[in-house]
């Protein structure tokens, strides 16, 4: 899918009738749009998110105040319009949405959606680009401060973005949703309750108890769904109440903030502890048979040498020239024939003399078991210093070199106790910690430092939450299955009743099939993500880092091989976040292929990406967090991202941007018009262009767009 024009009239500042057109050669893939501040590049961005969704991105100011000013002035019933055009695989789509001054406040306006040049519906677009990916193609200037990648140093620390949804909905996810839905509502329906003519205090009791056990576990599932949405606000609002408490005391947050980060590192070191500890106990397990095993082998090999000291293997005398002797009763080296005491100790010799295909077997048997041997042997060995290596890290006392599998197994459950109490005493200290009143606290949400204290501890709960909802699910699902269980036998008197209780059975039964699917969904989407953005990140920069995702989508860069985070320079954050957004919007039209071919739990999981496949992002001023010296590395690594990319920037450093002026398909400048505007000019391609103008008779900013490719 590539965007083929913006057409718009009396859009905020832009005054009268205005066209882009986007460069479509992937040999080109960037449309660059140069304007100055005040202009309304923040206002462009938000005609695609209109255009396509009646929505707007996150901070964008007076939502309510669409139409230009000065055409108000000119026409009170004045409208605005804004027209995208987009080509996707053989289709042409136009997209016009239109509202006038007296709609505007309301927010009521006319939608027209055309393929091909037939009426379409709204829908055609949202197969294409879901609304959960508004946020992610149409990335506005604040968000590249306030994004994940770029905050604090945990996964998703400022980020209101949920990647999980966004895949779901490029997999076309809502069908689980859905599905599961109205199997609950079908268990829950009045179809399924017992017939009014049957009364037994028994059942009644049972069906009481399975019914609230359901309800416990709706209630807990439906929590889960709607954790993601939850913590990412949480993680915005805490990001945000971060940055205004270190304008109101800088020295007392940031006192908080590091004993807060040092707790929460004592934290994450324990639990990588804790699951070190748990990995090796099940190793172990897993190789206590190699114990037993190894003797067998080594026992087997000895035999085998015997047989070779023996002559047995190889045979010294072969068999053929003994059966050739006992054949003709003459020895077969010397002619001379055999007496009978002879011919008996020939014939006692090739009794024992081995056939050469067996001997040659024995061989190659030993040589087998000698390399299984030396192997396993290494695999012990291994063990053997993973758990001294453990023990050592934990203060443990390491086994012997040749510790058995019963002094690892007795080291392993000492770390295993020593790792749990360190992780205890680890959460509890950072529990007190965040608990602890060190702040005086002024009335209630007059303290910046006091609402950033309080966000973040909102944000430990939720993720807290997050963490412990899934063994939540599996004991109350256990539990209303029993009930449900208990249900069924009491009421088979009846047989209306036990049909019905039959029927919930099967309901729910279908219910944990989706629930399955989805949540598999969730992690192959995942498996897919991280493996795209490793792949987009190698694109854009040779760095030899590892991007992990976790299981709520947050973002870590790491060594490959390690857990330990990075520390990042603010260029390396800001190609992370492009990495990120080029992730998604490569996978897009490969899974949009997959959704439409109902192959979602089959492909996804496995999925490969590239530069020359995916969907385009539209970015406003991706460059502002960055120092000039850090600006060159991003805007070079731009037109490796995607087949189209539009940028919308301030013309400060133009000079940088023409040094990818051969990727550049389309550039443009806004043109900005006003009282307080100084008159300046931008050289583009040896040529200088008007890029703001100074003027007493306008009563209000205009931007005019003009191409300058």
């Amino acid at each position: 899918m590539k965007f083929v024009t913006l057409a718009l009239r009396n859009w905020r500042s832009f005054h009268g009738d205005h066209r882009v057109e986007f460069s479509t050669d992937p040999r080109k893939p960037v449309t660059l749009i140069l304007g100055p501040n005040g202009a309304g590049k923040t206002a462009l961005l938000n005609a695609f998110t209109w255009a396509l969704y009646g929505e707007f991105t996150d901070g964008f100011a007076h939502p309510s105040q669409l139409v230009n000013f000065d055409a108000v002035e000119m026409d009170p019933s004045a409208e605005t319009w804004v027209e995208l055009t987009l080509a996707h695989e053989k289709d042409e789509f136009h997209v016009r949405r239109v509202t006038d001054a007296r709609r505007q406040s309301t927010g009521e306006f006319d939608l027209t959606v055309t393929k091909n040049g037939e009426r379409a519906v709204e829908d055609d677009i949202y197969r294409i680009l879901p609304k959960a990916l508004k946020d992610l193609f149409f990335f506005p200037a604040e968000t590249f401060s306030t994004a994940s990648v770029l905050e604090g140093t945990r996964p998703g620390e400022g980020s209101s973005l949920n990647i999980g949804q966004a895949i779901r909905s490029l997999l076309a996810g809502d069908i689980y949703d859905r599905a599961i839905e109205d199997l609950r509502k079908a268990m829950e329906s009045d179809a399924l309750k017992p017939p009014k003519n049957y009364s037994d205090i028994t059942v009644e009791e049972a069906r009481r108890k399975y019914e609230q056990a359901q309800e416990e576990l709706n209630s807990a599932e439906r929590r889960r769904e709607n954790l993601p949405e939850l913590l990412a606000e949480a993680r915005d609002k805490a990001s945000k109440a971060k940055k205004n408490a270190e304008k109101y005391n800088p020295a007392e947050i940031k006192k908080w903030e590091q004993g807060y980060n040092e707790r929460t590192s004592y934290v994450q070191q324990a639990q990588d502890a804790t699951q070190r500890a748990h990995q090796l106990y099940i190793n172990l397990a897993r190789k206590a048979h190699l114990h037993f095993a190894q003797s067998a082998v080594h026992s087997a090999i000895s035999q085998l040498n015997l047989a070779e000291k023996a002559g047995l293997m190889p045979p010294r005398i072969h068999e053929s020239v003994l059966d050739k002797t006992l054949q003709d009763c003459r020895c077969t080296l010397c002619g001379e024939p055999l007496s009978k005491v002879a011919n008996d100790r020939v014939r006692t010799l090739r009794a024992h003399v081995a056939d050469a295909r067996v001997a040659v077997r024995g061989m190659e048997t030993r040589s087998l078991l000698m390399r299984h041997a030396t192997q396993r042997d290494n695999e012990v060995a291994q063990l053997r210093m993973d758990v001294a290596s453990l023990a050592t890290d934990l203060g443990v006392a390491p086994p012997q070199q040749d510790a058995d599998m019963r002094m690892l197994q007795a080291v392993l459950r000492t770390c295993v106790d020593v790792a749990d109490r360190l992780l205890a005493k680890a959460s509890r200290e950072l529990n007190d910690f965040t608990a602890a009143q060190d702040v005086e606290r002024p009335p209630a949400g007059q303290s910046p430092v006091e609402i950033a204290m309080v966000s973040q501890q909102t944000v430990d709960v939720l993720e807290a939450e997050a963490k412990e909802i899934g063994g939540k699910i599996e004991e109350l699902s256990a539990k209303a299955r029993d009930r449900l269980t208990d249900y069924r036998k009491k009421s088979s008197k009846s047989e209306g009743h036990k049909r019905k209780t039959l029927a919930i059975e099967i309901l729910r039964e279908a219910k944990e099939f989706f629930d399955a699917a989805r949540n598999g969904l969730n992690q192959f989407g995942r498996e897919d993500f991280e493996k795209a953005i490793n792949d987009t990140y190698s694109d854009l920069i040779a760095k030899p880092y590892q991007i992990h995702v976790g299981d709520d989508f947050g973002i870590t860069v790491r060594f490959p091989g390690k857990v330990e985070e990075i520390p990042l320079s603010q260029s390396e954050k800001v190609l992370v976040l492009i990495a990120f957004l080029g992730a998604i919007a490569r996978l897009a039209p490969i899974y949009e292929e997959i959704a439409r071919n109902h192959q979602q739990l089959k492909r996804t999981g496995s999925v490969a990406t590239s530069r020359s496949q995916g969907f385009p992002v539209v970015l406003d001023s991706p460059t502002s967090p960055l120092d000039d010296e850090y600006e060159v590395d991003v805007v070079d690594a731009l037109p490796k991202l995607l087949p189209q990319v539009v940028v919308v920037v301030s013309a400060k450093s133009v000079t940088v941007w023409e040094g990818i002026a051969d990727s550049v398909g389309s550039a443009n400048i806004m043109e900005l018009t006003s009282r307080n505007s100084s008159n300046r000019k931008v050289r583009w391609n040896g040529k200088d262009h008007i890029y703001s103008a100074q003027d007493n008779g306008v009563a209000h900013a205009r931007t005019r767009i003009t191409s300058i490719s």
